[in-house]
């Protein structure tokens, strides 16, 4: 449901291009800035501080989940550092 919910504020923004992938039993959106250099970031969502947290892929937090645009402004910053 988070997730679903970030991809769709991501395909929102001409920045990014984002899918969903399965790997080790667990669900990711793998988001790419368009235009830039090459650059891929992969969000989980996890239960992290009594609460639902967008993860990267290492498992550090990004921000709660129910806070999507925030997350999607962190990926767009992210994405966009050389």
């Amino acid at each position: 449901m988070h997730l679903d919910a970030l991809r769709t504020a991501i395909e929102a923004r001409r920045e990014l291009a984002c899918g969903i992938v399965e790997r080790r039993g667990m669900t990711w959106v793998s988001v790419v800035g368009v235009g830039g250099a090459r650059r891929l970031a992969e969000v989980g969502c996890d239960y992290v501080r009594s609460a639902w947290w967008f993860t990267w892929d290492d498992g550090r937090p990004i921000v709660p989940a129910r806070e999507v645009h925030r997350a999607v402004d962190v990926l767009t910053r992210e994405l966009r550092t050389p």
